[in-house]
């Protein structure tokens, strides 16, 4: 594995989604059969590790636009949902255009390059060759759109650093003059965990035009992506084409077996919390609205829950009115066993019930899954266990031993796993979840909202160290969490969407 040192980040990256299209083998590959009909995906690369939020381009906007210009090309036409615009792909993370740092342009092809504007702060690096051969002879013979050139040469020119071949433009992010596609296409190798990952532009738009040495049919200089390819053998650990649609397969390299899950996040209550529980250190009164969730992991054999709801909203909003005033509100529709039917979901379905904890509105309603197995940590089932619940009890004992599974650290299903955290409770544990984003750590109440994870304001807790090396573990694996109880991820993922991307 990498190390960081001082002045040299380890970056994550991320591909989000901006469309998708078909072209034909003609324009795929050269010399390619036109018969042949291969998916492209439109994507924005967001970096992530450095000071500052990293885009590699800046995606599309004007859909229409791009079609008309590339009709010869496009055997079926771009097509872009509204959660595959740049903003929306950002909203995952929390962030907005305006977050971003720093936007590295692979070249000025108007897919690349539309979305420009959005980024208002954001220094803006071209490759040298790229923007002075885009900006000769008044622009005559530009493949650069005229209102991005407008905005590049003129309202944006201050912020625009050109960058040369072999250039480290940011700490452990180089430019690499690759040329082929347009006169200064620019590839960016990034520093990973995983070694150096290179983002290739559309010099190499499939990963089959790396690996067959093939290179793509649509290109002004054959001898430059030939070499190109050969360049990028040498700089490159990792490759990341431009438009291939396995990309989200590959990366982040991935164990050798278990698919890629999705996650839904199924509203199932509502209360209102005190902040003096929600922040370490606050003394306030004030309340905020917390969400209950269930959590419905999909993709493998059989769906998997994360949290089940609470079986007794009543008795567990008397247990807690003191922080909870007004306890739980619960619609008869939002009861755990309704919930999921209404969502497509089989209780009876379901292999396993992993729990973050055991509080009672996130295990108590096991015994509404009859064939599954409840996955708990080991220490703290153990310590907690004269005060389980009678109903769950009596459902781990009428199927015991498959019934229950004591876990600390490991892989319950391929590309699923749980780890330790303590923090909110001796039991409490995360879930990693595989999906095509990456890495996506379901924090149980470790965190109860995003503010806890992402402005180091920890929960209320006994041990605000613990709390702090709990936040810090995932941060190390993610940048993409899922607090337990935040009603800003039903708009970070619109209709509770986790990962979907088809």
């Amino acid at each position: 594995m990498t190390r960081p040192t001082a002045d040299r980040p380890i970056y994550r990256i991320y591909p989000l989604r901006n469309g998708r299209c078909v072209i034909n083998g003609r324009d795929a590959f050269e010399n390619g059969d036109p018969k042949e009909m291969y998916e492209f995906t439109l994507y924005v690369w967001l970096i992530l590790g450095g000071p500052k939020p990293v885009l590699v381009d800046a995606g599309l906007i004007d859909v229409a636009a791009m079609n008309k210009g590339a009709a010869h090309v496009l055997a079926e036409p771009i097509t872009q949902r509204p959660d595959e615009s740049v903003p929306a792909q950002l909203n995952h993370f929390g962030l907005t255009p305006a977050d971003i740092g720093h936007v590295l342009i692979t070249h000025l092809h108007f897919d690349h390059v539309d979305g420009i504007e959005q980024f208002v702060n954001a220094t803006i690096h071209v490759g040298r060759r790229e923007f002075e051969g885009a900006t000769a002879n008044n622009w005559h013979g530009s493949w650069c759109d005229a209102r991005i050139l407008d905005y590049l040469c003129n309202r944006a020119r201050a912020r625009i650093r050109l960058a040369d071949d072999g250039e480290e433009i940011l700490p452990g992010i180089r430019a690499l003059w690759l040329g082929g596609h347009t006169p200064g296409s620019t590839a960016y190798q990034v520093h990973t965990r995983h070694g150096r990952a290179v983002l290739t532009g559309d010099t190499i738009s499939l990963l089959a035009n790396y690996e067959r040495r093939i290179p793509p049919g649509v290109r002004t200089n054959l001898d430059e992506c030939r070499a190109a390819i050969e360049r990028v053998r040498r700089e490159a650990d990792i490759v990341l084409p431009s438009h291939d649609p396995d990309t989200p397969r590959r990366w982040p390299p991935p164990p050798a077996t278990g698919p890629l899950y999705t996650i839904r996040a199924l509203k199932c209550g509502e209360c209102e919390v005190r902040d003096y529980i929600t922040y370490y250190g606050s003394t306030g009164e004030a309340t905020s609205t917390f969400n209950l969730y269930i959590w419905v992991i999909e993709g493998g054999r059989k769906p998997i829950v994360v949290d089940t709801g609470p079986k007794d909203p009543e008795g567990f909003s008397r247990g807690t009115a003191r922080y909870i005033p007004g306890g739980v509100r619960q619609r008869p529709e939002e009861r755990t066993p309704e919930l999921l039917r209404r969502n497509g979901i089989d209780p009876a379905d379901v292999s396993h019930v992993i729990v973050t904890h055991l509080h009672p509105d996130h295990y108590d309603y096991f015994d509404a899954f009859p064939n599954a197995q409840l996955v708990v940590n080991r220490h703290g089932f153990l310590e907690q266990l004269p005060g389980i619940k009678r109903d769950v009890m009596r459902a781990l004992a009428d199927r015991w031993p498959q019934s229950l599974r004591m876990v600390e650290d490991e892989e319950i299903v391929p590309g699923i796993r749980t780890i330790p955290l303590g923090c909110h409770s001796p039991c409490s544990q995360g879930i990693i979840v595989r999906t095509a984003y990456g890495p996506i750590v379901l924090t149980g109440d470790v965190a109860y909202k995003y503010a806890n994870i992402e402005t180091d304001r920890i929960i209320a807790c006994p041990d605000p160290e613990e709390c702090r090396r709990a936040v810090s573990a995932l941060r190390d694996i993610t940048d993409l969490f899922l607090p337990a109880h935040d009603p800003l991820t039903l708009r970070r993922w619109p209709d509770g969407r986790i990962a979907f991307t088809k």
